[in-house]
């Protein structure tokens, strides 16, 4: 059903949302500033966009 780059994919993708999540709460949890610390969720979330999307589009390509 699956072949073994789709398994990679998600294999990559859960372990990239479960750092996602570790880095968040870490930053949460950090003593400085809400918005030193909410820029850095921004930016952070971003990053994460910008890699997703990439990850999309050379999937797509594969798929084609």
């Amino acid at each position: 059903m699956f072949h073994d780059d789709d398994k990679a994919g998600t294999v990559l993708i859960s372990f990239l949302v479960g750092g996602i999540i570790g880095a968040g709460v870490a930053l949460l949890l950090a003593p400085q500033s809400g918005r030193k610390t909410r820029k850095q969720i921004v930016d952070m979330t971003d990053d994460v966009r910008d890699y997703a999307s990439g990850y999309a589009k050379k999937l797509k390509e594969k798929i084609s």
